[in-house]
C-alpha cells in the first residue's frame, strides 16, 4: 500500500474535515512530521522487540490469600517497571488497518489521534449513560467495547515504542498533552465512583463498557506516565519534569480515590482479610509506581503517597462523627496493602526474602498517634491493630514509638474489660481455667504467624505486638531499645496500683507479663522483676475472685519456670507463704494443684525444689476437695512416683511419706478412684521395709470392693521395681476375695487369676487352668482344699497345717462384707448397686467353705476359728438370736445356703460336740420361721427338701426335722406355738414331694421309702402328741389331721409295710406313754386317727384294750366308765369305716 492513494481529493476532503472536528490545528512553522518519522527506521527491523503489546485483562478481585505472580500480558512482567528504557515491542501487533510505512505519514497519525479521542468519549459517553452505543449499527458484536480501548491503548505503544528523537517529542507533545488533558477531564470524581466496581473475573471478555474505560484508563495513565518519563529524559526543560510529577500525583490521586470507594462498600472487620486493591491491575499500576520512582528523588513513592493521602482528607469532611478515624483506617489498610507490594520485585516475580521498610516511610508512628487522638472505639482499635501489626513486625521494621504510644493509651484503662459490644460482657470469658492454660493460651497466640483475630482485645493484640517486636529487636541489634521500652512498662506499676487492680486489671496484668516472659530472650533477668510484682498481689489481701486470678498468673509464671530449667525455691516459698495466709483455701489450692503434673512431667533430677511444693497445704486440699478434684492430684503424685522410681530423691521421698501417705491410706479406703490402688503399688515400690504391702491389705476393708485386687495387680505387674514378691498365701487371699466381693468375670480377678495359678501352693492341691474353667473358682478352691484333708495319707499334723492355710487365705473376712453405714455413706457408687450381689456371694462363700471345709474351718474350743465366726458374726447373730427380724434379703439369702450349711455340719461330730449341736438347733430354731417370705409352698419348702433328698444315711435329716418337730410343734397349755402353721405346711410339702420324687428318679439315693421313714421317725411322734394335748377348736390341730390323711394316702406310704409298722409302734409307744395319765386326750387322738386311717388303727384295737384294762387295774377301782365308753366310741368308729 503507498501513501499517494491517500491523496485523492475524496479521502483528502474526509481526513481534513475529521481532523479539524477532532483536534487543533498544527503549527505551520514545524517541519514535516514524514521526514521526521521516517528517520527512524531501524526498529522494524529488531529481532529483541516484544512479540506483545503490553495491556491489562482482568482476572477478578485481588485477594490477599492469592499472592500469585502478575499476568504475563502486563506491564511489569514485560519490563516496564526495571526503572530504565521501556522495552520495545513488535508495531506490526497494532490493530490498525495502516502498514507500518503508513503509521509514519502525518495524516495518519491524525486520524489515529482524532480516533483515539472520539474512542475515549464514546466510552465515557456509554458509561455516563448519555448514549446507547452499544447496538450492532455502531459496534461489531465481535470486538466491542475492548477494540474501542485497544485502539486508544495501541495509540499510545505507538507513540511510546516509535518516537525517540527531541524532534519528534516536540512535534507530537501538543497532541499527547491534548489527550491527556482530554482524559483528564473525563475521569473526574464522578466517574471513578461509578468505574470502582468494574472488575470482572471474565478478563477483556467482558462487554461492559464500565470495565474497558476502567481498564484503559489505568493502561493510559501507565502508558502516559511512561512517554512523559522519556520525554523528561530528553528534554532539558524542567516545566517537562513539574508536568511529570503533576500527572504522577494526579495518577496517585485517582488510585487513592478508587480505594476510598472500595473501603466505603467493606465493613471493617472484613479488612484484614481483604487488599486495599479492587483488582490485579490496579495492584500492578500501584505497584508500576512503587517500583519506578526513586527513593532519594522528588519521585519517591512514599513521600507522593502520604501527600496523595493529605490531598484526599483536605477533600473529606472530617467534622462528622467517625469521619476521622474511618479515614486512618482507610489509610492503614492501603498503607499495607501498598507495603504488601514489597513481595514483588522489578520483574513482578514474588521474592524469597523482602527487605523491610523504615519506619520513617511507613509513618507508622506518627499515623497512630493521630488515630489514638481520634477517640477510635474498642473495635475500631481492634481492627487498627490488625492493620498495624504486619507492618510491625514483617513489612517494616519495628517502631517502638508504636509500642510506647499504645501503652501509654491503654495503661490507663486496665481495669477496662475491652468489650466491643455494647454492653459490659462477663469477665468469666476473659479468664482461663488454669494457670497451663493461661501459658499455652498465650503460647498458642504468639506462635500464630499473624495478628488478624477481632475477636482479642486491644490491650491482648498490644500484648502480643510486644512480645513479638521484643523477640526481633535483639536480632536487629536494637537490643538496648528493647530495655528502654521495658523500663517504659515497669514504670507504670507500683504495688498500690496493682493492688487497685480488678479482675480484668488482674487478667491484663497477666496476659502482658506472660507475653513478656515469652518473648524476651534474657529469661532469667526479666523472671525476678516481674514475679515480685505479681506477688505484690498479696492474697490476703484480695477478694475471692481477684484472688483465684492471681493465684491462676502465679501458676502460670511458675509453670513457664519449670519449662526454662530455673530455681523454684525461692518462688515456691513465697506462694506458699502466701496460701498459709488464706488458710489454704481450698480454692486456691485447687489452681495450685492443677499445676502440679505439669511440673512433676518437667522434674528431672528434683534440683530445682520440686519437693516444696509437697506440704501441708496438700494434704489440706485432698481432705476438702471433691472426688473429681482428688482425681487429678493422684494423676499427679502417680507420675512423680513413677519418676522417682527412675530418679529416687530422698527429700521428695520423705516429702511424699511426710504429707501424702497418711493421707492416701485414708482414702485407699474410703475412696473410690481408679488411681488410688495405682498410687498406693508406687509406694509399695518405693518402700524400704516391704510392709506398707500387708498393711494395706490386710488393714481395713476398702470401700471400692475391687481396690485389694487392683492393688495386688499392680504389685505384681511392677514386681522388677519392688524387688520382691508378695507371699503366695498374701496373693491367695487377696484373689479369694476378690472372686467373693466381685465375680470371677471381673476384668481384675481375671488378670489376677494366671498369677494364681503360677502359685506353688495352688498346684499342690491339682488344680490349673482347666478345672477352673466352667464352674465357680471358690467351688474349685475350696473343693480341692477338702478334699487334700480328707485322704488316707492325710495325718492329724497335715490337717492342723491345712487349718491353719485355710484361716490364713480367709483371714479378716468378716470385715470383707461392707458395712449399711459405709455403703449408705458412698451412695452415689457402684458399691451400692452391688450390694444385693455382693451379700449373695458373701453368703454363698461362707457355705462352701463349711461344706467343702468343715474339718478344716473348725476348730473346737476356738473362737477365731472360721466356723465360729461365721455363725455368730453372720448366721446366728445376737440380733436374730434376741429375736430381731433379719433386714432386707438376708432371709432369702440364707434360705439358699441353708441345706449346704447343714450338711456342711453334718460332717462334723454334732451329736458328740455340744457346740455343734447348739449351733444346728439354734439354726432350725432361728432361722425356718423366716423362710416363709414367699407364698411358693415348695419354694419355702426347699432346704428341708433337698436335705432330706441328699442325706445318704438320714441321719442328719433326722436330727435336724426332730429339732424341726420339738421345737414347733410343742404344746403348752393347750396352745401351739406361733409358727406352728408354717412348720405344718413345710411338713405336708416334704410329704407330698416324696410321690414327686418317686416319679422323678427311682436311683436316688436315699430312695423315696428311705425319705419317708426317716421323716416319719423325726416328726410321727410329735405330730400325734400335738393332736393329743392342743385345744379342739386350734387350726393347728385340723391342719395336722389332714397331713395325717395326705400321709396315709401317700403311694409310697401305702406301699412301704416299714412305713406301716413305724406308725403302729409310734401309738403303741404312745398308749404306754400317755394312757394312764392322759386317756382322755389319748383316746380322742386316736379316734381322730381312724377317722383319717382306720386300717391302720383297726390292728391296734387289741392292743389298746388290753392297755385300757392294765389302767384299770393300776387305778384298782375296778371298770372305768371313761375309758370304756371310748374304746366302745373307737370301736363304733373303725366299724363304721
Amino acid at each position: 500500500m503507498d501513501y499517494d492513494l491517500f491523496q485523492s481529493d475524496d479521502d483528502e476532503d474526509i481526513l481534513t474535515a475529521f481532523l479539524q472536528a477532532t483536534q487543533k490545528p498544527q503549527p505551520e512553522s514545524q517541519p514535516p512530521l514524514e521526514q521526521l518519522l521516517n528517520s527512524n527506521e531501524e526498529f522494524e527491523h529488531e529481532d529483541d522487540a516484544l512479540d506483545l503489546l503490553p495491556e491489562f485483562s482482568c482476572t477478578g478481585r485481588d485477594t490477599i490469600k492469592t499472592q500469585s505472580e502478575l499476568s504475563s500480558t502486563g506491564f511489569v512482567r514485560n519490563g516496564y517497571a526495571l526503572n530504565a528504557q521501556v522495552p520495545r515491542s513488535r508495531l506490526d501487533r497494532l490493530c490498525f488497518d495502516f502498514e507500518l510505512d503508513q503509521l509514519r505519514v502525518c495524516a495518519v497519525l491524525r486520524y489515529l489521534h482524532g480516533e483515539a479521542c472520539k474512542n475515549i468519549q464514546k466510552l465515557c459517553g456509554a458509561v455516563a449513560g448519555q448514549q446507547q452505543l452499544q447496538s450492532k449499527s455502531s459496534l461489531h458484536a465481535a470486538s466491542g467495547w475492548y477494540t474501542v480501548r485497544q485502539q486508544v491503548t495501541h495509540y499510545y505503544h505507538l507513540l511510546l515504542h516509535d518516537m525517540d528523537s527531541v524532534e519528534q517529542w516536540q512535534l507530537l507533545y501538543p497532541a499527547v498533552r491534548q489527550l491527556r488533558e482530554l482524559l483528564n477531564s473525563c475521569l473526574d470524581a464522578a466517574a471513578w465512583r461509578i468505574l470502582y466496581f468494574a472488575e470482572h473475573g471474565k478478563g477483556n471478555e467482558c462487554q461492559a463498557p464500565a470495565y474497558h474505560l476502567y481498564h484503559g484508563a489505568l493502561e493510559w495513565r501507565l502508558l502516559d506516565l511512561c512517554l512523559q518519563r522519556k520525554l523528561e529524559a530528553n528534554a532539558l526543560e524542567t516545566t517537562l519534569q513539574s508536568t511529570y510529577l503533576s500527572q504522577l500525583e494526579r495518577t496517585l490521586d485517582d488510585l487513592v480515590l478508587c480505594a476510598s470507594y472500595y473501603h466505603k462498600s467493606k465493613h471493617s472487620a472484613e479488612l484484614l482479610h481483604t487488599s486495599a486493591f479492587m483488582c490485579r491491575c490496579s495492584k500492578e499500576l500501584w505497584l508500576w509506581l512503587l517500583l519506578n520512582q526513586q527513593t532519594d528523588t522528588e519521585t519517591a513513592f512514599w513521600p507522593l503517597f502520604h501527600r496523595a493521602m493529605q490531598r484526599h482528607k483536605a477533600q473529606l469532611q472530617l467534622d462528622a462523627a467517625g469521619a476521622a478515624v474511618a479515614y486512618h483506617e482507610f489509610y492503614a489498610w492501603l498503607r499495607l496493602s501498598l507495603a504488601r507490594l514489597g513481595a514483588y520485585d522489578a520483574a513482578g516475580v514474588q521474592r524469597l526474602q523482602t527487605a523491610p521498610l523504615a519506619a520513617d516511610q511507613l509513618q507508622t508512628g506518627g499515623l497512630l498517634r493521630q488515630f489514638l487522638a481520634s477517640q477510635p472505639d474498642e473495635q475500631q482499635r481492634r481492627v487498627y491493630l490488625c492493620l498495624l501489626a504486619p507492618l510491625q513486625l514483617h513489612w517494616g521494621q519495628a517502631d517502638t514509638d508504636v509500642l510506647c504510644q499504645l501503652w501509654e493509651c491503654l495503661h490507663r484503662s486496665l481495669n477496662c474489660n475491652f468489650s466491643a459490644g455494647t454492653a459490659q460482657l462477663e469477665q468469666l470469658p476473659l479468664i482461663c481455667a488454669s494457670g497451663a492454660a493461661y501459658l499455652e493460651r498465650y503460647r498458642t497466640l504468639l506462635a500464630k504467624p499473624q495478628l488478624d483475630d477481632l475477636n482479642l482485645s486491644s490491650f491482648t493484640l498490644f500484648a502480643l505486638l510486644l512480645g513479638k517486636t521484643l523477640q526481633q529487636l535483639p536480632a536487629q541489634g536494637r537490643g538496648n531499645q528493647a530495655q528502654k521500652l521495658l523500663g517504659r512498662i515497669f514504670s507504670k506499676f507500683s504495688a498500690a496500683k496493682l493492688l487497685a487492680l480488678n479482675e480484668s486489671g488482674i487478667h491484663h496484668v497477666i496476659e502482658l507479663f506472660l507475653c513478656l516472659l515469652l518473648t524476651y530472650g534474657e529469661f532469667g533477668e526479666l523472671a525476678p522483676k516481674l514475679r515480685e510484682m505479681l506477688l505484690c498481689l498479696a492474697l490476703d489481701k484480695l477478694p475471692t475472685a481477684r484472688r483465684l486470678l492471681a493465684a491462676k498468673g502465679h501458676m502460670a509464671v511458675l509453670l513457664l519456670h519449670a519449662q526454662r530449667r530455673q530455681p523454684l525455691d525461692d518462688y515456691v516459698a513465697k506462694l506458699l507463704s502466701q496460701l498459709a495466709a488464706v488458710r489454704n483455701d481450698t480454692d486456691v489450692g485447687g489452681i495450685y494443684a492443677a499445676t502440679l503434673e505439669p511440673i512433676f512431667e518437667l522434674a528431672d533430677d528434683f534440683a530445682r525444689g520440686e519437693q516444696l511444693l509437697l506440704a501441708p497445704w496438700l494434704t489440706h486440699y485432698i481432705e476438702h476437695s471433691p472426688q473429681a478434684a482428688q482425681e487429678r492430684v493422684w494423676q499427679a503424685l502417680h507420675l512423680l512416683l513413677q519418676k522417682l522410681k527412675a530418679h529416687m530423691s530422698a527429700s521428695v521421698w520423705e516429702a511424699l511419706q511426710q504429707h501424702v501417705l497418711p493421707q492416701l491410706r485414708l482414702q485407699y479406703v474410703n475412696g473410690f478412684s481408679s488411681w488410688l490402688p495405682k498410687l498406693a503399688a508406687d509406694f509399695v515400690a518405693l518402700d524400704k521395709d516391704k510392709k506398707l504391702l500387708d498393711s494395706l491389705l490386710l488393714g481395713v476393708e476398702p470401700a471400692n470392693t475391687a481396690a485389694s485386687a487392683q492393688l495386688l495387680l499392680h504389685v505384681l505387674q511392677d514386681v522388677a521395681s519392688v524387688g520382691q514378691q508378695p507371699s503366695g498365701v498374701l496373693i491367695l487371699q487377696v484373689w479369694i476375695k476378690s472372686l467373693v466381693l466381685l465375680n470371677a468375670q471381673h476384668e481384675t480377678v481375671i488378670a489376677l487369676t494366671p498369677h494364681v495359678i503360677q502359685l506353688e501352693e495352688f498346684r499342690a492341691l491339682g488344680l490349673d487352668a482347666e478345672s477352673l474353667a466352667g464352674r465357680e473358682p471358690l467351688c474349685a478352691f475350696f473343693g480341692a482344699l477338702g478334699r487334700r484333708a480328707q485322704q488316707q495319707e492325710a495325718v492329724a499334723h497335715v490337717r492342723m497345717q491345712l487349718s491353719h492355710k485355710l484361716h490364713a487365705y480367709v483371714a479378716h473376712f468378716e470385715h470383707w462384707l461392707p458395712t449399711d453405714q459405709r455403703a449408705r455413706s458412698n451412695a452415689e457408687t457402684q458399691g451400692r448397686q452391688e450390694r444385693p450381689e455382693l451379700g449373695a456371694r458373701f453368703y454363698n462363700f461362707l457355705a462352701i467353705v463349711i461344706y467343702n471345709c468343715a474339718t478344716l474351718s473348725y476348730v473346737r474350743s476356738k473362737p477365731s476359728c472360721f466356723f465360729h465366726l461365721a455363725m455368730v458374726r453372720f448366721l446366728l447373730t445376737t440380733q436374730l438370736q434376741a429375736g430381731v427380724p433379719p433386714e432386707g434379703r438376708l432371709p432369702q439369702l440364707v434360705h439358699k445356703i441353708f441345706p449346704v450349711l447343714l450338711q456342711g455340719i453334718g460332717r462334723l461330730p454334732y451329736r458328740t460336740d455340744a457346740y455343734l449341736s447348739r449351733t444346728l438347733e439354734q439354726l432350725v430354731l432361728h432361722w425356718t420361721p423366716h423362710f416363709g417370705f414367699s407364698s411358693n409352698v415348695k419354694l419355702v419348702a426347699r432346704p428341708y427338701t433337698t436335705l432330706l433328698q441328699s442325706d445318704t444315711d438320714g441321719e442328719l435329716a433326722q436330727f435336724v426335722l426332730q429339732q424341726l418337730a420339738s421345737q414347733f410343734l410343742g404344746v403348752q397349755r393347750s396352745q401351739a406355738g406361733t409358727h406352728v402353721g408354717l412348720i405344718l405346711t413345710l411338713l405336708q410339702q416334704l410329704l407330698s414331694g416324696l410321690d414327686e420324687a418317686m416319679e422323678m428318679s427311682r436311683e436316688q439315693l436315699p430312695s423315696p421309702e428311705a425319705q419317708l421313714l426317716t421323716l416319719l421317725r423325726a416328726v410321727h411322734v410329735p405330730l400325734l402328741e400335738h393332736v393329743m394335748f392342743v385345744g379342739e377348736l386350734e387350726p393347728s390341730r385340723v391342719q395336722v389331721l389332714s397331713l395325717y390323711r395326705v400321709l396315709v394316702n401317700l403311694r409310697q406310704f401305702q406301699r412301704s409295710t416299714a412305713a406301716h409298722e413305724l406308725c403302729s409302734s409310734d401309738i403303741r409307744s404312745l398308749a404306754e406313754k400317755h394312757l394312764a395319765h392322759c386317756t382322755y386326750f389319748y383316746f380322742q387322738m386316736l379316734i381322730k386317727l381312724a377317722e383319717q386311717a382306720p386300717q391302720m388303727v383297726a390292728p391296734l384295737f387289741g392292743f389298746v384294750r388290753e392297755q385300757a384294762r392294765s389302767v384299770e387295774l393300776k387305778r384298782g377301782a375296778g371298770e372305768d366308765v371313761g375309758i370304756r365308753k371310748c374304746l366302745q366310741r373307737l370301736q363304733q368308729v373303725l366299724q363304721s369305716t
